[in-house]
């Protein structure tokens, strides 16, 4: 660090780093890493893509304790009094005058790691909780695999003895065409809105889909929402020719059709729909979005 020294001319010197011993809370971590650990490998949580498996387990394998307390001024205050040597735990200090409680804040994800249930109400059994608890998938980002994902597994088998989802789907991270990751401070990110405008809606999702493979980095740049808006142009325009060219308007949505009626060109068609149907949620079924 710079400084101006006695002398008044400027030097450098060599930070010096001391250990600071102070009390802290810690949560035993090797049996919760057990359960998340069971949790993935008996398939009661799929991960996708599966490499990210390999990922979680090396993480639990050789997990350390967890440090939950922060000296911070914001977040959930550490609800434990102390009194001389007595150490009280619980929502609202004792009646007993004398108590003082612990001046140090929650880790942050030591509140995240309950959401899923949290949120629905527990620990009563509201009916929220009993509808939407468990629920089937998470998206997120790999970057928290360890932060959240393994722990939201942990506290769901835990407190509820239920898997908080069914499934995660880690994203890729979107970049711009350096491969730098997209941030407001460097400003290498286009307003969404802007691209609506210019694209359409529908054709930058549909772009951003097909430049998205499955756990891969995004490398995004304005030239490729064309395919997006072309591939959106053409389902316009085929859709826009059939309604020109029915006679009678769409036939109910439920209506059936005789297999006897259709000449080979129809039965080709449906086979090519079918086929589509088939493969569009095969690709569904295992998060294969692009």
């Amino acid at each position: 660090e710079d400084y101006e020294n006695s002398v008044g001319h400027s030097e450098r010197t060599d930070a010096v780093v001391e250990p600071y011993l102070s009390k802290q809370w810690f949560v035993k971590m090797k049996p919760m890493a057990e359960i998340a650990l069971k949790t993935v490998k008996d398939g009661e949580v799929k991960i996708y893509p599966h490499r990210w498996i390999k990922t979680y387990n090396h993480w639990l394998e050789n997990i350390k304790d967890w440090c939950i307390s922060r000296q911070l001024w914001w977040g959930h205050r550490i609800p434990v009094w102390y009194k001389g040597d007595e150490i009280y735990c619980g929502l609202s200090k004792p009646e007993e005058d004398g108590w003082t409680q612990d001046q140090d804040v929650l880790d942050t994800w030591f509140s995240s790691w309950i959401w899923p249930f949290a949120t629905l109400g527990w620990p009563d059994e509201t009916k929220d909780l009993k509808r939407f608890y468990p629920t089937q998938d998470l998206v997120t980002g790999p970057d928290i695999i360890f932060f959240w994902v393994a722990r939201m597994i942990m506290a769901g088998k835990y407190f509820c003895n239920e898997i908080p989802f069914s499934n995660v789907y880690f994203t890729g991270i979107i970049r711009d065409a350096e491969g730098i990751k997209m941030s407001k401070s460097l400003g290498n990110s286009p307003d969404p809105l802007d691209l609506f405008e210019k694209y359409g809606a529908d054709a930058v999702r549909v772009s951003i889909l097909m430049i998205a493979p499955q756990g891969l980095d995004i490398l995004f740049s304005e030239e490729r929402l064309e395919q997006g808006r072309n591939f959106m142009n053409k389902l316009w325009n085929s859709a826009r020719f059939i309604l020109m060219n029915l006679e009678n308007g769409l036939p109910p949505a439920l209506s059936k059709i005789d297999i006897e009626d259709l000449d080979e060109t129809d039965s080709w068609i449906l086979s090519r729909l079918n086929r589509t149907i088939n493969l569009v949620d095969g690709a569904y079924s295992e998060y294969k979005m692009n």
